[in-house]
């Protein structure tokens, strides 16, 4: 592994099939495998990839855990947000992969641009690009910044 200078957070996320969870993300959002272990029964115990620096884990509990299945019935309680270069271009890419689109390409009033998709899991990622200068003097009415 490359060696790591300052801080970072890696998402750990646990799910019934890391083979699925890996797939999705290189397959149809265009991540990197970086490295996965395979356990003594062939299947991967854990997985990471990779995009545009960001780093997610996906790992099979070895003990029961309630939600790891796919689909969840109901929204996941985290959101992952992802810095992409060229947001737009990825968003095309992604769309033409069959992926769905939670929520649509837009710009945010505090200068970012991104897009929502919702992974085999349930899991919502936002992936942004900051595209404007962030400023106060422009949220919308009733948000106050501080």
């Amino acid at each position: 592994m490359a060696e790591q200078t300052g801080s970072m957070i890696v998402p750990q996320v646990s799910v019934d099939s890391v083979e699925r969870a890996r797939s999705f993300y290189i397959e149809k959002l265009g991540f990197a495998h970086m490295m996965g272990v395979v356990g003594k029964d062939g299947k991967f115990d854990f997985g990471i990839v990779t995009k545009d620096g960001a780093m997610l884990m996906f790992t099979r509990p070895m003990e029961k855990l309630d939600g790891t299945g796919e689909k969840h019935p109901t929204r996941r309680p985290v959101e992952l947000y992802i810095y992409v270069q060229d947001v737009d271009a990825y968003h095309d890419e992604v769309k033409a992969k069959g992926v769905a689109v939670a929520e649509p390409l837009t710009t945010q009033w505090w200068g970012d641009r991104n897009f929502a998709v919702e992974d085999p899991y349930g899991y919502r990622l936002w992936f942004t690009e900051n595209v404007q200068e962030f400023s106060q003097t422009q949220p919308p009415a009733g948000v106050k910044v501080v």
